[in-house]
C-alpha cells in the first residue's frame, strides 16, 4: 500500500499546483481587462460590466471563430466587448440593435445555462453576437433601458432611429 502513496501525493501536488497556477494567471488576466476598461471608461459611462463574460463568436465571421473570455460593459451609448487572449475589442453602438434576448445556442455551440444574444445592423448586413455571463436576463433588461433611453436622445436632438 506504501508504494502507491508516493506516486499519488505527486500526482495530487501537481494538481494541486497547476489549479494554483490557473486561478493566478485568471486573476492577472482580470487585473489586466479591469485596467483596459478603466483606462477607457470613467465610472460614470458604464452602467453594467462583467469582467468574465464568455464570447461564443459574432454570426459574420462564421462558426470557426476564436471563442473565449473578455471583458462586457454597457455604456449609455454602446456595447463593448474585448477578448482577453488574443485581444480584441468589438463594439456595437445602442442604436444599430435590432433585438436584444437570451437563447440556449449560437452558431452551433450549446448551453444548459441561457447566453446573452444581441442582433445587429452592419454596412455589410444582420449580424450577432452571444455571451455567457452572469445574469443573462438582467444584462437584456439594463440593455434594453439604455437603448430606450439613447432612442429618447436621439428624438430629441431630432436624429437617429425612432424605433427598437
Amino acid at each position: 500500500m506504501s508504494t502507491y502513496l508516493g506516486p499519488t501525493l505527486w500526482i495530487a501536488a501537481g494538481v494541486v499546483s497547476l489549479l494554483l497556477v490557473i486561478f493566478l494567471l485568471q486573476r492577472l488576466v482580470r487585473a489586466r481587462l479591469e485596467r483596459r476598461v478603466f483606462e477607457r471608461f470613467s465610472d460614470e459611462q458604464i452602467i453594467h460590466k462583467d469582467l468574465w463574460a464568455n464570447y461564443f463568436g459574432r454570426s459574420q465571421e462564421g462558426l470557426s471563430q476564436i471563442r473565449g473570455n473578455g471583458v462586457l460593459v454597457l455604456t449609455d451609448s454602446a456595447l463593448w466587448f474585448m477578448l482577453a487572449i488574443p485581444r480584441r475589442e468589438i463594439e456595437i453602438p445602442l442604436d444599430t440593435m435590432t433585438r436584444v434576448t437570451t437563447a440556449r445556442s449560437h452558431l452551433k455551440k450549446a448551453r444548459l445555462r441561457p447566453l446573452l444574444l444581441v442582433e445587429f445592423d452592419t454596412p455589410q448586413g444582420p449580424d450577432s453576437i452571444a455571451w455567457a455571463l452572469h445574469e443573462p436576463e438582467a444584462w437584456v433588461e439594463t440593455i434594453e433601458t439604455a437603448r430606450m433611453k439613447a432612442c429618447a436622445r436621439a428624438e430629441s436632438a431630432g436624429k437617429g432611429r425612432s424605433t427598437l
